[in-house]
């Protein structure tokens, strides 16, 4: 079995996505030129990080337009320095603090655009900023006149121009041990059962993969997501009490 073959083992669902990040990796080496991948979600990024070992030699590095970005890029390249073809889409207009997140992301879709065009959707003080592949500005720039009844007016921009602030609520709180039904309990204020009902319910990822198992340990910097419950990340393990029970502190995303 060759490294594609592995890399595309059992892959099920996600077979052509990671067909194309193989073939990016391959281009790369065989051009001796830099490739980008359209962008990724958390969970498509996270089974690709799961399967790295089989792509040949060529490094890759990651970027969605900011730092901490959800939804990202693969550029396959020795140099760390390429500029990856994102741009930025700032959207403005008297009523623009009413939408949430479907409503951008369902009039983008509208327009007729590829899901993997477009990466994060993020809200600003007075705007929401749009992240996208630098060839479709643009066209949103242009084409986006209404999200969810609110008149709009956008501007293409460069991702420097942008700042995000990525808010969090910090809850710190005590376990027994790391294992993942404890560390969720503390991540939503809830019971120990309560989380074991979450995660053997299906409904808890982590690192962007299902996982089912109560007594999974976590690690310091993991991501932890509970699907209509929110995403956190473990931040920090500080030490125990005199009881021996473990201090941690719990980064919610807000």
């Amino acid at each position: 079995m060759n490294n594609r073959e592995k890399f595309l083992a059992s892959a099920g669902e996600d077979r052509e996505i990671l067909a194309k990040v193989f073939d990016k990796a391959q281009a790369a080496e065989r051009k001796g030129m830099a490739m980008f991948t359209s962008f990724l979600s958390e969970r498509e990024f996270a089974i690709v990080e799961e399967r790295k070992k089989h792509i040949d030699s060529i490094p890759y590095h990651t970027f969605g337009g900011y730092e901490g970005a959800g939804r990202v890029m693969l550029c396959f390249s020795h140099y760390e320095d390429e500029v990856f073809p994102i741009k930025a889409v700032r959207v403005m207009g008297r009523g623009i603090e009413n939408l949430k997140h479907p409503d951008l992301l369902g009039s983008i879709m509208s327009l007729g655009l590829e899901r993997k065009s477009v990466g994060d959707i993020v809200r600003g003080e007075g705007e929401w900023i749009i992240f996208c592949e630098d060839n479709i500005a643009s066209y949103i720039q242009e084409s986006l006149k209404e999200v969810g009844g609110v008149y709009t007016d956008c501007a293409e921009c460069e991702v420097g121009d942008v700042k995000i602030d990525i808010r969090f609520e910090e809850i710190t709180g005590t376990v027994n041990s790391l294992r993942a039904d404890s560390v969720v309990s503390v991540m939503l204020k809830t019971s120990r059962s309560k989380a074991q009902e979450y995660i053997e319910g299906q409904k808890f990822y982590l690192n962007q993969l299902l996982c089912t198992k109560c007594d999974r340990e976590i690690k310091e910097n993991d991501i932890l997501t509970v699907r209509h419950h929110g995403k956190a990340r473990l931040s920090e393990i500080s030490g125990k009490s005199k009881k021996g029970r473990i201090f941690i502190t719990v980064q919610k995303y807000m």
